[in-house]
């Protein structure tokens, strides 16, 4: 198939009739094409014109092809070279693909052979750049910005993975069910120096027993019964990464005596081998368990815990910062408009008051879900109810806008007036709450000035004091 003709091959040679035959056979096949005599004149035209790929002479006068690939490998990196060379200088070519060429063809040139490697270097030119691309995103999302969260206890950690993301020690990161541990540890990874190697996630409590060592280190075929051939485990599958260990505390003790050995010595076995290997892998791991309670029952080696505790990381609970609840409302809603045609984009009044007054035992996952469900029940374009609590906590709560106060002949100025106080009501007594009456932390967060802060609460019949130490 004819390639499209935005993509542009430079051929330098200063061979006339080879600059000639190759530039009929890239235009026949739809290339578009420019021509160079010498590495000079490359140079030249590289800096005027955009060029998908180049092909270039190893032996010419004045610049030759290996100084000319020198200067495309630091100048435009992206850029694919195949080298053409006689028979006599294929060892130089081979010396030009250890410097970064794509690939070289001798003269005289197989013409559908050199097609195919152009065709072939382009689509390696473009894997390469959907990954950079693709790496350029994750980490985007996984930057320390993306953690949402303005709560002094969620800014401690932040400092806390910014410190540890630049070393490559060991990290344990300490919390409970739902609150964004592995979000945490794709931080500490994407912002790290390991961050263009693999990120490998592992539940340690997702398999049985009998397939966690093997998950974890790999087996040799016929080692156990249905070993058909060959794994590879999650350590060497990181290949100079990171190995995030979620959940392990549920790691059986003697799989822990493994994971110890990895973390002083770097080195593996395969279950069924004899061979030591060595891996480069660093290893972030993460529990809800108090592992100091389980050293002290004998379930957790204290030498592995002093070996992943190095740096700890405690990333707290929803109700523990309850202040950031609006922010992780507002995300959560951006983020999964699309499951309603971006219709819903906002809540009704008193709707966020109530969240705010709920006593919350999940966290960010179960607030998450709920956004989720309440986008997609929602008929209009605001968000009038979010469901709360479950079945086995007696049942589903509602967070709505309270209206027992109004009629319903009421106008609906009125109607808007009444629920609007009451939201007004709600979240000032909230803030007041969460903040201890500091009217002044108060005021920054609402962006409200002072008085206003102070008429507020003349107008609720609310005293500060009352909710001060």
């Amino acid at each position: 198939m004819a390639q499209k003709a935005e993509v542009r091959i430079m051929i330098v040679d200063d061979d006339l009739a080879f600059r000639v035959g190759t530039l009929a056979l890239l235009e026949d096949n739809g290339y578009a094409s420019t021509i160079a005599t010498n590495g000079d004149e490359a140079v030249r035209k590289l800096g005027e014109q955009h060029v998908d790929l180049v092909l270039s002479d190893l032996v010419m006068p004045g610049m030759n092809g290996i100084e000319l690939l020198q200067h495309i490998k630091n100048n435009y990196p992206g850029v694919p070279v195949i080298m053409v060379t006689g028979f006599a200088s294929v060892g130089t070519a081979v010396e030009a693909m250890r410097l970064g060429a794509r690939d070289y063809v001798t003269k005289p040139c197989d013409n559908d052979e050199l097609l195919i490697k152009i065709r072939r270097a382009l689509e390696e030119q473009q894997k390469d750049k959907e990954l950079k691309s693709l790496r350029d995103e994750v980490r985007g999302v996984y930057g320390f910005g993306n953690i949402v969260g303005r709560n002094a206890k969620m800014k401690e950690m932040y400092t806390l993975v910014q410190q540890v993301a630049g070393t490559d020690v060991p990290a344990l990161i300490l919390g409970e069910t739902g609150t964004g541990k592995e979000l945490v540890a794709k931080s500490i990874h994407y912002n790290s120096s390991r961050r263009d190697k693999p990120f490998v996630v592992f539940n340690c409590s997702a398999l049985a027993e009998t397939l966690l060592e093997s998950e974890l280190f790999g087996h040799e075929k016929g080692s156990f019964t249905g070993a058909h051939r060959q794994h590879i485990g999650k350590f060497e599958e990181a290949r100079g990464g990171t190995v995030f260990l979620d959940e392990i505390g549920d790691v059986p003790l003697h799989i822990q005596t493994k994971l110890l050995r990895v973390l002083q010595e770097g080195e593996i076995q395969r279950v069924g081998g004899t061979e030591t290997i060595t891996v480069d892998a660093r290893v972030v791991a993460a529990t809800n368990r108090d592992l100091s309670a389980m050293i002290a029952a004998g379930q957790f080696r204290e030498d592995l815990f002093y070996r992943l505790n190095v740096f700890p990381i405690r990333v707290p609970p929803l109700r523990e910062r309850m202040d950031d609840l609006p922010h992780l409302v507002e995300h959560f809603l951006k983020k999964h408009a699309g499951l309603a045609g971006n219709r819903v984009t906002g809540f009704a009044p008193g709707v966020l008051p109530a969240m705010m007054n709920y006593q919350w035992k999940g966290n960010i996952r179960e607030l998450e879900n709920l956004i989720k469900r309440a986008i997609i029940k929602t008929t209009g374009d605001s968000i009038t109810s979010v469901e709360l609590g479950a079945a086995d906590q007696g049942g589903v709560q509602s967070a709505a806008p309270a209206d027992d106060s109004v009629r319903m002949n009421t106008s609906f100025k009125e109607y808007l007036s009444t629920i609007t106080r009451h939201a007004e009501e709600s979240y000032l007594l909230q803030m007041l709450r969460l903040y201890k009456g500091n009217v002044n932390q108060i005021a920054k967060l609402m962006e409200l000035d002072r008085k206003t802060i102070y008429r507020k609460m003349g107008e609720f019949q609310i005293d500060p004091d009352s909710f001060r130490d």
